[in-house]
C-alpha cells in the first residue's frame, strides 16, 4: 500500500474512532480543543511559517499564523494535528512556507491525512452529487463546497482536480474572482481572509486566561510571557529563526486571496 492510500485510510479511520460521520463537516478549532483537549492559539508569526507544534509532557499546543487566511489556517491545523497524533517522538516542529518535497515523508503524510480527513473523496462525491447532478461544474459550485466543508479555494480545486471532477484548464479557470463571486451568492467572505486583524485567539482555558488578562491590560507583557513560560509554551515567548528545517503544505493559498 502506497503512503498516499495508507493517509487516506488513516483519516477514514480516525473520524470513525472519533465518532466523527463520512459526510458531516469538521470545525477543525472547537473539535481539537473540545475533542482532543489539544490548545490552540492563532497569532501572528513569519510571513514563512504556516505553523508549529509544541508537546511538553501531557500538554499539546498548536499555533497557527492569523496572517494566513482562515481556510489556510484550517488546514495547518489538521496538518499539525497529525503530526501531534501520530509523530509519537515529536516535541517541536514548525512549518514554514515552502514548496513540499517528496523526501520529506512525514510532511507528505500530513499532507495527505488532513486533505482526507478536512475533504474525505465520498463527502465530496455525495456532497457534489446532490448538487450539480449531471450538469458541468462550475465556480458556483467550488465555492459552494469550499463554504461548506469551511476549506481554502485553492485546496478545494486541488481535491477536485485530483479526484478528476475538474480538469486543468478548469483549474486555472476557476481561480479567478473568487471573493467577489462568493460575496455576488450571499457568503461570508471570511474563509478567503487572514483573521490577524482580530487580535490573537486561543482555544485554551489556560491560554485563555493569560491572554484575556493581558488583552485587557491587568497583567504587563512581562507577566504574560512568564505565564506563557510557566505553562509550558516558552516557544511562543522567544523569537522564531527566519531560517528553519521542515517544510509546509504545498497547499498554500493563492497570493491572491
Amino acid at each position: 500500500m502506497n503512503l498516499k492510500k495508507e493517509m487516506e485510510l488513516l483519516a477514514l479511520q480516525t473520524r470513525g474512532s472519533l465518532g466523527i460521520g463520512m459526510f458531516d463537516k469538521i470545525n477543525i478549532f472547537d473539535f481539537l480543543s473540545n475533542v482532543e483537549g489539544i490548545s490552540l492559539m492563532i497569532v501572528e508569526m513569519s510571513d514563512k511559517i504556516s505553523g508549529m507544534v509544541l508537546r511538553r509532557n501531557d500538554e499539546s499546543l498548536i499555533v497557527i499564523n492569523s496572517k494566513k487566511t482562515l481556510g489556510h489556517q484550517h488546514f495547518t491545523a489538521t496538518h499539525e494535528y497529525y503530526h501531534l497524533k501520530f509523530d509519537k517522538n515529536i516535541s517541536h516542529r514548525i512549518c514554514p512556507i515552502k514548496k513540499f518535497e517528496d523526501e520529506y515523508e512525514e510532511e507528505y503524510k500530513a499532507n495527505q491525512f488532513a486533505v482526507n480527513f478536512l475533504l474525505p473523496e465520498q463527502a465530496v462525491e455525495f456532497v457534489l452529487s446532490r448538487r450539480v447532478k449531471d450538469r458541468k461544474i462550475e465556480l458556483d459550485d467550488v465555492i459552494f463546497l469550499e463554504q461548506y466543508f469551511e476549506v481554502s479555494h485553492q485546496l478545494m480545486l486541488i481535491r477536485l482536480k485530483e479526484l478528476g471532477y475538474i480538469n486543468k484548464g478548469q483549474y486555472e479557470e476557476f481561480k479567478t474572482d473568487v471573493i467577489k463571486r462568493a460575496y455576488e451568492l450571499g457568503y461570508s467572505t471570511e474563509i478567503y481572509k487572514p483573521t490577524n486583524d482580530k487580535g490573537i485567539k486561543v482555544y485554551s482555558k489556560y491560554l485563555e486566561l493569560a491572554t484575556r488578562l493581558y488583552e485587557q491590560g491587568r497583567i504587563s507583557t512581562g507577566k504574560y510571557e512568564e505565564l506563557l513560560i510557566e505553562g509550558g509554551y516558552a516557544d511562543i515567548v522567544f523569537n522564531v529563526p527566519e531560517e528553519i528545517e521542515g517544510v509546509a503544505d504545498e497547499l498554500e493559498d493563492a497570493g491572491i486571496f
